[in-house]
């Protein structure tokens, strides 16, 4: 049982003191309260927590967010590797998290805190999801927290989140900045015409075209299309041209960087260990139909794959840009347009060279599978870049994940229905496909409504007399 003691300071005032031991018999105390009912108030919540259980010990509260957040790390032992990899990242020193609540301690972190932190980040044009999933983990450490006692309750409840409908996404625009406010997840201009993405295709050296192609036209994760392997790819017969293609969508590929990797493996030290993983969930397993157009473009592509005879080889390799000799100059400065007087990037540069001399600085590694980081900063962007000079019309920030939605938009206009389209895109359930596409959705229902109101006419037939007002004579 807690107890209050009185205390008088060295200048003769009133102070009191509740003691108390933890379930392990270590004592502990509070001091400080001014009146008594404070410290009997303080009292009885410390004999409350105990009576139910938790552990209450306020010195628990001093330990830093950045000390608890990886111990609890260190106990998910129920984590894939990706999704470890995931959490590790949002909660290393560098990330926003850690830059923000690392130093602080637990009792110091506040539902205030929280809530301003959450709307810097919005007002950052961080997007709603990527909001979500950094309060999702702060919220999981906290939680952590509660149970050992160290919190008495956790600041993350009744905090109010972003929605994608009024979230404010901030953009650069040309030499100005500006605030834009998008409608439901994905930006619309992230969208591609048909045409758009054949220009992108084009755009992009070879084998990475057909990379570009069956993302634009399957809709699969950058992970999944790495993954996929020449055993994955099933195409018909020639003679039987109506039976569709499919790729099977059983892998994905990930990208051990740092303490991730394993020791005992043969990855050279100091590089990151590529290894096969699950998918992202059970949804995700699946068989994904090709167009006749992508059917044709894979069996053109694996005539020329060096491993087409092995079910297990990567479908697309990884690779490496030839060292070119530096020039001694400066990056070019754009002439005119949107970045007039800036100096292009690397990829704005790769980008103004020939296909042919894009294609011939790759080594291909068809070894192993292709590295999405080292693909985007090697052909990806400079792809995009090439493909507006040629007046595509895409973003400049064009994103390779926006050809899954790309891929889902196009399937929308061709009439394919939630149900079927969530089956395709490897969502867990209709709902979270209409979650993020409802707004492409549009219909004017007129089919519907025609046939809803059939059917409250009453039905015509030739052989019914119609029965005749009776007349009274007389």
């Amino acid at each position: 049982m807690a107890h209050v003691q009185k205390r008088t300071t060295g200048n003769g005032e009133t102070r009191y003191v509740v003691k108390y031991r933890t379930p392990d018999g270590k004592g502990r105390s509070k001091g400080g309260f001014t009146t008594k009912k404070a410290a009997e108030d303080y009292a009885t919540e410390v004999d409350f927590n105990q009576n139910r259980g938790t552990t209450f010990d306020a010195k628990a509260g001093a330990v830093t967010f950045r000390s608890v957040a990886g111990d609890w790390l260190a106990s998910r032992m129920d984590l894939k590797p990706r999704t470890r990899q995931g959490y590790a990242y949002i909660l290393n020193a560098g990330a926003d998290l850690d830059a923000t609540f690392g130093g602080y301690p637990l009792k110091k972190i506040t539902r205030p805190l929280i809530v301003t932190w959450i709307a810097r980040r919005v007002s950052e044009g961080k997007r709603p999801s990527t909001i979500k999933h950094q309060y999702f983990i702060l919220k999981q450490v906290l939680d952590q927290a509660v149970a050992d006692g160290r919190l008495s309750a956790n600041p993350c409840d009744h905090v109010t989140l972003p929605t994608d409908r009024t979230a404010v996404v901030a953009v650069v625009e040309s030499a100005k900045s500006g605030n834009k406010v998008t409608d439901g997840v994905v930006d619309p201009e992230q969208f591609l015409t048909a045409d758009q993405a054949a220009a992108l295709v084009a755009a992009t050296p070879w084998p990475y075209n057909i990379m570009v192609h069956v993302a634009a036209w399957t809709g699969l994760r950058a992970a999944e299309l790495a993954g996929l392997q020449v055993g994955d790819v099933k195409l018909p017969q020639p003679h039987n041209q109506a039976a569709p293609g499919a790729v099977h969508v059983a892998r994905t590929v990930l990208v051990k960087y740092g303490p991730l990797v394993n020791p005992e493996s043969n990855a050279t030290p100091g590089k990151p260990e590529i290894v096969y993983d699950t998918p992202k969930t059970r949804g995700s397993r699946r068989k994904v139909p090709l167009t006749p157009a992508t059917v044709a473009v894979l069996r053109d592509y694996l005539a020329l794959h060096p491993r087409a005879d092995e079910p297990f080889a990567p479908l697309f390799p990884a690779s490496a840009l030839k060292l070119q000799k530096p020039s001694g100059k400066r990056a070019p400065v754009h002439e005119s347009g949107p970045r007039k007087g800036k100096r292009m990037t690397p990829a704005e540069q790769s980008a103004r060279q020939p296909l042919e001399d894009a294609e011939a600085r790759l080594l291909l590694d068809w070894e192993t599978p292709v590295v999405h980081r080292n693909f985007h900063g090697q052909v990806y962007r400079p792809a995009v870049h090439r493909a507006n000079l040629a007046d595509a019309g895409l973003p400049d920030d064009f994103r390779f994940h926006s050809l899954r939605h790309t891929y889902a938009s196009l399937c929308i206009a061709a009439g394919i229905q939630p149900f079927v389209l969530s089956k395709f895109m490897g969502h867990a359930n209709t709902n979270v496909t209409l979650g993020v596409y409802a707004h492409l959705f549009q219909d004017d229902h007129a089919d519907a409504m025609t046939a809803l109101g059939a059917l409250g006419q009453p039905p015509q037939t030739d052989n019914v007399v119609p029965i005749r007002p009776f007349k009274r004579q007389g």
